[in-house]
């Protein structure tokens, strides 16, 4: 099954993308280096005109604490301190 992106999405997920980088005090030269991604690939996610991976978006959020829910759809869900 395919999933034609909206355009509005896309820039969405990229806007996300640039203030988590920003929010965290990385150059775009600086996360690319710490998630092994060429330059374009990054500029092309922040600027919406690709999907980011998956598995990027995983290691950074391992590394960041960055909410995949929020980076994809931008609900932001906060995890129980507490869990059973």
């Amino acid at each position: 099954m395919t999933r034609e992106r909206k355009p509005e999405q896309l820039k969405a997920i990229g806007q996300r993308l640039k203030s988590a980088r920003e929010a965290l005090g990385l150059t775009q030269k600086q996360v690319c280096a710490l998630l092994d991604v060429r330059p374009a690939t990054w500029n092309h996610w922040e600027t919406g005109r690709r999907l980011p991976d998956p598995m990027v978006m995983a290691e950074l959020s391992d590394s960041h604490q960055l909410s995949l829910d929020w980076v994809y759809s931008g609900r932001l869900v906060v995890a129980s301190s507490n869990p059973e």
